[in-house]
């Protein structure tokens, strides 16, 4: 029944498109001289009208964000369709359409690409930090999957594109941002732009940002700091340079966690919790980054080159079961770690003007991430010594064309062709008897796929397209961190479809995405603890606690497929000049199409009396393991049902400014943070709904508005991340959040 109503919404989405609706008006109704905002947007490597551009996309204005006092990544994504944003030791992890990253990490550093790649100005990078440049913003476009064609990084799942504002040459600005709330948040933002002279044109921007933990022990604090410095030299009208200097500061609790919790009713505060504060992370950044455009003839040369550096140190705490009667064991890992990246982007595309559009190019990514890290349980030392170096190399050749067939039908292929290598370097010492013994394990590993689009748009009216492609795209899951194992790629085929529509004169706009995606290779690993005694060492004395020894079967760690289809639809109406109204439904099914754990229930043993303080007798008993199968199980992080919905009015002010309060509601069908059956029901996030509002006034000249908000008005604690055991942690999204932002502009 589900799989026939998604059908028949898709086709009703369509068959619209070749409907005027204009003319179910009568003549001479429609006189109110308002229409909606055309975006302009670059998700192809070229500004286009949204509209125009064949493929699903959202974006999010500098305006929405700053009036509901967003400031981090997964508060500007929040309400996005079929979007689910989760947090791990690594920074966010951003799953569209049901594509997610739940790949390890290593003492706070990623190991694998990310499923959905961040572009800051052009520029990819590998972290998931909340992004501390995001201030004086134009846009935010968000780019379903896949986008591999295109893009410096495979990208299955999609692209987030942070845009921010260049220089300009024709006129001095200056903004400010002050913002105040509650847990004593102080936001502050500024903002100049100085044309120097006729061709040389300077902007510089700071931001701060502080509040209190939202957790009870102090968790999910920030106190950050970040600048930027552009400069833009336009030589002639075809041949300009732009030079991009940014640090961040930051020292924060923002990825701490509570004990994992079946449902939110069961508790008098979620926020709340007895939890050993741990993950707090200090980081220091730096960038520098420029792009090129030259236009020659017929064609415009592009160089976006950039190097950052990045380094940290903080401490992760994890909490392991003793044996019964027995206190708990506390893990804590002190450790320090530093990267760099550096890639350069190098393109040829079509002019403007072009009847024939095109763009080919070369794309270089390399990235160092060390970590040093030493391991204490119960403040003693217990020998667990870690150097490791993680480096990718990465190189793609890319090239897309969309070829006008006739005068409404364009036809559109795309190739890349990338070639990674991963490296991972680590030693690591134990203690044995005082003296420390390193042994260093020295692993590398190479891809070299090709990722394909066909596809084509054909226009139904000026303003009515459709359009369908083909792609494929692949994403390597980094190098494991425990052993010598590299997971295969994942892989994805996708086909997609969709429909843009504006009717009434542009007073409505309708647009409709159907997906189905077959995904390969997804790395899971599923090991069973036992707490039984026999299957715990006993030692001889144990001066720091109980120690559990888990065994690992062979059959543990497999690659599952799976499928994802569904269907989004997005409405924006401007009912009257005052009324605006924006209605977002999406329907998503993902299920494991095989996934399957064979055990072979046959392990070899070898105590090592020396590995832990002054020796411990061994005393192992094998529990045979029951073979699983997930087949026809839902896959992670894919709600079946998101709504989203904002309603807007403009209220006229006696003296000549404007009132504009604002309701946005937002609800999600229930879904899991992790696939595993062992972690359910602490991993299962039921059935939710969040209430933001907002009301701004602007002053009748323009130069300055204030606004209040109430961003998750319910106070209602969805689950962004789950650890399994043996840590057995929650993370929550922010409370109940409310302030007032006064921005100013000159």
């Amino acid at each position: 029944m589900t799989k026939k109503l998604f059908l028949v919404i898709l086709y009703l989405s369509i068959i619209v498109s070749f409907v005027d609706l204009s003319s179910l008006y009568a003549q001479g109704t429609i006189d109110e001289e308002f229409t909606l905002e055309e975006i302009t947007v670059t998700a192809q490597k070229r500004e286009e009208n949204q509209q125009k551009v064949p493929m699903a996309m959202s974006v999010i204005s500098a305006d929405e964000i700053n009036t509901l006092g967003k400031s981090n990544l997964d508060e500007i994504l929040a309400d996005i369709p079929n979007a689910v944003i989760s947090k791990a030791n690594d920074g966010l992890r951003i799953s569209l359409r049901g594509i997610a990253d739940d790949t390890q990490t290593n003492h706070g550093q990623s190991v694998s690409m990310p499923t959905v790649a961040l572009n800051m100005d052009g520029v990819f990078s590998n972290r998931k930090d909340t992004g501390s440049g995001l201030f004086d913003l134009e846009r935010v476009e968000v780019l379903y999957g896949p986008q591999s064609t295109l893009y410096a990084s495979n990208s299955p799942g999609g692209i987030v594109n942070v845009v921010t504002a260049n220089p300009k040459l024709d006129r001095y600005e200056a903004s400010g941002l002050l913002e105040y709330g509650n847990y004593n948040l102080l936001h502050t933002e500024g903002v100049l732009n100085a044309p120097v002279s006729k061709r040389f044109a300077v902007r510089a921007g700071f931001q701060t940002s502080v509040h209190d933990g939202y957790l009870s022990n102090g968790g999910m604090e920030d106190d950050s700091k970040s600048a930027r410095l552009r400069l833009l030299y336009q030589a002639n009208d075809k041949l300009s340079f732009v030079a991009t200097g940014e640090i961040a500061k930051g020292s924060s609790q923002q990825f701490a966690s509570v004990d994992a919790f079946v449902n939110q009713d069961d508790l008098d505060d979620p926020w709340s919790t007895t939890r050993d504060l741990g993950n707090a992370t200090e980081r220091n950044s730096s960038k520098i980054y420029g792009r090129m455009d030259w236009e020659i003839g017929f064609v415009t040369l592009s160089m976006v080159p950039s190097y950052a550096k990045q380094d940290g140190s903080g401490q992760e705490v994890s909490v392991m079961p003793g044996m019964p009667g027995q206190s708990d064991i506390v893990q804590i890992n002190e450790f320090n770690n530093d990267s760099d990246e550096k890639t350069v982007e190098l393109r040829l595309a079509s002019s403007a003007d072009s009847s024939v559009k095109w763009v080919v190019g070369f794309n270089y990514y390399k990235s160092s991430d060390t970590v040093d890290s030493v391991g204490y349980v119960d403040s003693v030392a217990n020998g667990d010594y870690r150097w490791s170096r993680m480096d990718e190399d990465a190189k793609a050749a890319f090239g897309n064309i969309t070829y006008p067939v006739t005068g409404r039908f364009r036809a559109t292929a795309g190739y890349r062709q990338s070639w990674d290598n991963l490296h991972n370097l680590r030693d690591e010492g134990t203690n044995r008897g005082g003296s420390i013994d390193y042994q260093t394990y020295d692993y590398e590993n190479k891809y070299e796929k090709p990722d394909y689009k066909l596809g084509f748009e054909y226009d139904l009216s000026e303003e009515s397209m459709i359009y369908a492609d083909y792609a494929t795209s692949y994403r390597n899951q980094g190098m494991g961190i425990q052993q010598a194992v590299t997971p295969p790629p994942q892989k994805l085929k996708a086909i997609s479809m969709g429909a843009k529509n504006r009717f009434f004169d542009r007073k409505l706009q309708l647009n409709a995405s159907a997906f189905y995606y077959d995904y390969a290779n997804y790395s899971a690993t599923q090991m069973a603890f036992s707490f039984s005694e026999d299957n715990l060492m006993t030692p001889e004395p144990n001066p720091t606690g109980s120690y559990m020894y888990v065994v690992q079967d062979d059959g543990s760690t497999t690659w599952g497929d799976g499928n994802m289809y569904g269907l989004d639809i997005d409405l924006d109406a401007i009912i009257t000049s005052k009324d605006n109204l924006r209605l977002s439904v999406s329907y998503l099914k993902s299920e494991w199409k095989e996934l399957f754990f064979n055990y072979e229930n046959d392990y070899t043993l070898s105590a090592d009396a020396g590995r832990y303080p002054q020796g411990m007798d061994i005393i192992v008993s094998l529990v045979p393991l029951e073979d699983v199968s997930y087949k026809g199980k839902p896959m992670t992080h894919s709600p079946e049902w998101t709504i989203n919905a904002t309603y807007k009015h403009i209220f006229s002010l006696w003296n000549g400014g404007t009132l504009e309060p604002q309701i946005q509601a937002s609800y999600k069908s229930s879904y899991r943070l992790s696939w595993m059956d062992s972690d359910y029901p602490s991993n299962y996030q039921e059935a939710f709904h969040m209430i933001n509002l907002s009301a701004a006034y602007m002053n009748p000249d323009g130069k300055w508005t204030l606004s209040a908000y109430v961003r998750n008005l319910e106070n209602y604690a969805s689950k962004i991340g789950y650890f399994g055991a043996p840590v057995n942690a929650t993370m929550l999204v922010d409370p109940r959040i409310y302030g007032a932002v006064l921005s100013v502009r000159f």
